[in-house]
């Protein structure tokens, strides 16, 4: 089922199935700043997503009041879903990219 407002959105969790609703702007903010962190970056652990998301904050001087790392996973499990984001096992380490675009 859609969202009922527009400042909110449905997320998807691809592991459990779960969908939660949060703020658009929210939603915004952070696929931007997970984006950000892994563009140019061959593969990163989730700690390393957090940390950059973070850095970006730091840097553009964003103000956020909530839950850093709780945003980052429920974000980055709905770019996962959306197919956005490949996560693969490397030397028993979970890791992260941007899925490359296919030609």
């Amino acid at each position: 089922m859609p969202a009922t407002t527009s400042d909110k959105i449905e997320i998807a969790n691809p592991n459990t199935g779960r969908i939660i609703k949060i703020e658009r702007k929210v939603y915004d903010l952070f696929s931007k700043a997970i984006h950000h962190t892994l563009q140019g970056k061959k593969k990163l652990t989730y700690t390393e997503i957090v940390n950059g998301v973070i850095d970006t904050f730091k840097k553009q001087k964003t103000k956020f009041e909530g839950s850093v790392g709780w945003y980052t996973v429920s974000v980055k499990h709905d770019m996962h879903a959306k197919g956005m984001i490949e996560v693969f096992t490397e030397k028993g380490k979970k890791l992260h990219r941007l899925k490359k675009a296919k030609s």
